[in-house]
């Protein structure tokens, strides 16, 4: 997990905030923003609500604090959205390597479709009234133009999201890699996998998907021991999908679930969690029952 952390997220994470940090400075986000906000307002979010979502694929954690620009009545669901369907950098190239090992590239297109759908119908499920009306227009000044970034406005704009991933996150990944490793030699993962083997049955999965299901609720990237050799020699092409999804929706990992209670409350945390958990269950159950009968 140590590796992991340093080789393949940050600087996949320094990577997307640039790229991130020049749409910005070239005033794409203000014209995805301004084009997509009639077609989520529906679900309770805007167009800047997207781009943090957006966002959120890099890194959860400064997505979320991020939120404090939101109005009152969308931050709570776009905290949802961010927190279920934002596939951060841990999670999608995860779910990337997991295919690939699987000599399954393409099933990264039905991931993301069904990803991006059953967010779209968790943030209309759990969003107020008040959210999907159309009586808070989104309010930009002017009209936005497109024009080639510069470095330095590209550079101004990434450093707010690599700072807050370096000093806010990193630490907190670093003190879960050490209790993961103390849990692991004490055989407590290894248990609490034990106790979960029976409920794979329900969606169609063998009791060695418990595992990177488990340490995926704690950090995203846990999910790559659905990579191992013996476990993909028993895994149908559904059966890694639903693996994957699962693994990647069920529970906001440990440095997105406390930033959350940080930001809102342990209330809110709690809350979302749970709720965030069944909608899970239902949308994997979806995928691998309805996926088996389709096909």
């Amino acid at each position: 997990m140590s590796p992991l952390l340093f080789i393949w997220a940050m600087p996949t994470v320094i990577l997307y905030a640039l790229f991130l940090g020049a749409y910005k400075a070239s005033g794409l986000i203000e014209r995805i923003t301004i084009a997509l906000n009639p077609l989520l307002r529906p679900f309770g979010l805007s167009g800047r609500d997207l781009v943090r979502v957006i966002m959120g694929m890099g890194c959860n954690v400064p997505a979320v604090i991020s939120t404090r620009a939101c109005s009152s009545c969308s931050r709570g669901t776009c905290i949802s959205a961010i927190a279920f369907g934002s596939a951060c950098s841990y999670q999608l190239g995860a779910t990337l390597g997991v295919f690939s090992a699987a000599s399954l590239p393409y099933l990264i297109i039905p991931y993301l479709l069904y990803l991006t759908a059953t967010t779209l119908i968790y943030t209309y499920m759990i969003s107020s009234p008040t959210a999907k009306s159309n009586q808070n227009p989104l309010v930009i000044e002017g009209r936005a133009f497109l024009e080639f970034p510069h470095w330095l406005v590209i550079w101004r704009a990434a450093k707010s999201t690599i700072d807050q991933f370096l000093f806010n996150a990193i630490p907190i990944f670093l003190v879960i890699t050490v209790i993961a490793s103390v849990l692991n030699w004490l055989g407590a993962i290894a248990a609490l996998a034990n106790i979960i083997n029976p409920l794979m049955g329900w969606f169609n999965l063998p009791p060695e998907a418990a595992l990177p299901i488990i340490l995926a609720s704690i950090r995203k990237d846990g999910l790559l021991l659905f990579a191992e050799p013996e476990t993909l020699a028993m895994l149908t092409p559904l059966q890694v999908l639903t693996g994957v999804y699962l693994a990647g929706v069920l529970l906001p990992c440990l440095v997105t679930l406390l930033t959350i209670a940080r930001e809102q409350s342990l209330r809110f945390a709690l809350l979302l969690l749970s709720r965030q958990a069944i909608a899970a269950i239902v949308f994997s159950l979806l995928l691998a029952w309805g996926g088996l009968l389709i096909s």
